[in-house]
């Protein structure tokens, strides 16, 4: 019996030095391959499924289906067993379902006398429902875990009566501090003895100490603005725990690791768990991480013991994002084509880069990437106005983003030169239309407006065109059936736009002097003219001009804006940039201006 003692104990305990936990709580020797890999410092950084077995609280974090295993020969005599399943309920939280039982067969037993009387077996399992959320609209992660567990063994009447079970219970929380560093905590087995936190045993009640562990994580290499030292390719982790054992008459115990991914699919781990060294690798391949983990018990070699992980942890979701170098948003061009150019970049959600693959589309039109996920491409802009060019990235997960942004083709006028004071003006209403060029691709800005070319371009901006067919009615004494803007002209009188002079007549031909325009565009843009003028609108325009009204309410809507010296020379005519100019600042044509420029809101992008 002394001997299957013996036995027994080193079965809990796992090593020479001795575990910290409870005798029938297999968590005490081992907790997966990555954790045990880096010297079982992973409350800070519980993360995956293995935060099944350290800190429930990590399971917030996880978005997808996962499982993992593990198995190991402990002093080559002990079965280790390990499994554990997560399922996330869609911003319930996630939900986790994990076992652990270690076993130990024929152990030989012998009399007083050193004869031997047979043989048996012992084990010890635990078996867990675990849940973890995030704490309301806060950082902080927290989770728990109901534990089940159970002893038992057979050969002899006292194996069989130090069989049992019991329950207890787990508290976990995750606090990132900044970017760079997490803290955790992990409170296990804190139900009192009172409250059931205790395996029931025909031969006696087994208390279940607590143990409280504190962890922290540093990321010291990874990604910028989330590691001390920024990195695309690398990550590095330094891990710290210490375990304050409550009635257990234990020592606290320290744990430290390191963990190194010199890729995304490989890692170099090596801790200390109390005193004893370990070390490990990983492995990680389309969604599976295959994890080992070497630890010494003591200071024997033969103690030694080899675990193997293998998990599943999903591709996860990516974060899929396209940056637009060129060309800038809201630009405005000239030409008929614009060179994009931009770059695909897409994160898996444990921070590395996806190199693909990916398929690009502009507008519907497929490109081809360059080394470095970037693209260049000429897009076509075949017409005048506002573009949005459309950029969508797919990956072969379905994943898909897309970048957007306008850009507007105005019109260019190979006689308008930068820096021309009605240059804007010239071009907005060359783009809609309101005042076009000429087919040589001039504008001719300094010419002066004829009447009927001034009554003809007001009417077209106001979408008003005369019908085809029929004969034009002589409104006007001067002005033909078969005149060009005979029908114009007489729509415009219809409209109330025009009136003609005192002898019937229009005088079509003639230039339109200024303030012929300014009367004409208040009546075009519905502005009443003022009613009293006091005092000269400008130097020479009295109050008692016919049209000092007119002059003086469009002066007052902002609507003259190429004068000087408070002079209008309401005689001189009125050229083709004046009277672009004007329209820009009219209710009507100002509008569609202001239309062709704004922009919407809400494109994506990084």
């Amino acid at each position: 019996m002394k001997q299957f003692m013996i036995l027994a104990l080193c079965l809990c305990l796992a090593s020479a030095a001795g575990a910290v936990g409870s005798l029938s709580d297999p968590l005490a020797i081992g907790v997966g391959a990555r954790a045990l890999g880096m010297g079982k410092a992973y409350v800070g950084l519980a993360e995956n499924s293995d935060a099944l077995f350290m800190n429930p609280a990590g399971l917030a974090r996880i978005n997808g289906l996962q499982f993992s295993s593990m198995s190991g020969s402990l002093l080559g005599e002990v079965n280790y067993q390990l499994g554990g399943v997560v399922y996330p309920l869609g911003g319930l939280g996630t939900v986790g379902f994990g076992y652990v039982g270690t076993s130990v067969g024929g152990i030989q037993f012998t009399d007083a006398t050193a004869a031997p009387t047979g043989t048996g077996d012992w084990g010890n399992s635990v078996m867990f429902l675990s849940y973890g959320s995030q704490l309301l609209n806060t950082p902080l992660l927290f989770g728990g875990s109901l534990k089940y567990f159970k002893v038992g063994g057979s050969g002899t009447a006292d194996a069989v009566s130090a069989a049992g079970s019991g329950y207890d219970l787990d508290l976990g929380l995750l606090y990132p501090v900044n970017g760079f560093t997490t803290l955790g905590a992990n409170w296990q087995d804190c139900l009192p003895a009172s409250l059931g936190g205790k395996i029931s045993k025909t031969a006696g009640d087994e208390n279940i100490p607590a143990t409280l562990k504190l962890g922290g994580k540093m990321t010291l290499l990874g990604r910028e603005g989330e590691a001390l030292l920024a990195s695309n390719s690398r990550r590095l982790y330094g891990c710290l725990d210490y375990d304050l054992c409550q009635n257990s008459g234990k020592t606290g115990a320290l744990h430290a690791g390191l963990e190194f991914w010199p890729s995304r699919n490989f890692a170099l781990r090596a801790g200390s768990d109390r005193s004893d060294l370990t070390a490990g690798v990983g492995l990680r391949f389309s969604g599976f991480e295959f994890d080992y983990a070497y630890h010494l018990y003591g200071e024997i070699s033969e103690n030694a013991t080899h675990y193997f992980s293998l998990a599943y942890l999903g591709e996860g979701p990516t974060e899929l994002n396209v940056k637009l170098n060129t060309p800038r948003d809201h630009m405005v061009v000239y030409d008929d084509h614009v060179s994009l150019s931009g770059q695909v970049k897409a994160l898996t959600d444990d921070g590395w880069e996806k190199d693909g693959p990916f398929k690009v589309k502009v507008n519907g039109q497929p490109l081809q990437l360059l080394p470095g996920n970037s693209f260049e491409s000429e897009v076509p802009v075949e017409s005048y106005g506002k573009k949005k060019l459309v950029v969508e990235v797919v990956d072969d997960g379905g994943n898909r983003r897309v970048a957007e942004l306008e850009i507007v083709r105005l019109t260019a006028f190979a006689d308008v030169p930068d820096g021309y004071w009605a240059k804007q003006s010239i071009e907005r209403n060359g783009t809609l239309g309101l005042v076009p060029g000429y087919a040589d691709g001039t504008f001719k800005p300094e010419n002066p407006l004829t009447r009927a070319d001034m009554v003809a371009l007001l009417l077209r901006a106001k979408g008003l065109t005369p019908p085809a067919e029929g004969t034009a009615k002589a409104v006007f004494k001067d002005v033909k059936p078969d005149f060009w803007a005979a029908k114009y002209l007489e729509l415009a009188w219809k409209e109330g736009l025009v009136r003609g002079y005192p002898d019937g007549t229009f005088r079509p031909n003639n230039h339109t002097s200024r303030v012929e325009s300014v009367v004409l565009m208040t009546r075009f843009d519905g502005v009443r003219p003022v009613a009293m003028v006091e005092g000269r609108p400008y130097n020479d325009v009295a109050a008692d001009h016919w049209a000092a009204g007119s002059v003086a309410a469009a002066r007052d809507a902002g609507m003259i804006g190429f004068t000087s010296a408070n002079r209008l020379e309401p005689q001189a005519a009125v050229t083709r940039s004046q009277l672009a100019d004007m329209f820009s600042r009219t209710a009507v044509a100002g509008g569609r201006i202001k239309d062709l420029l704004t922009w919407e809101k809400g494109r994506t992008g990084y």
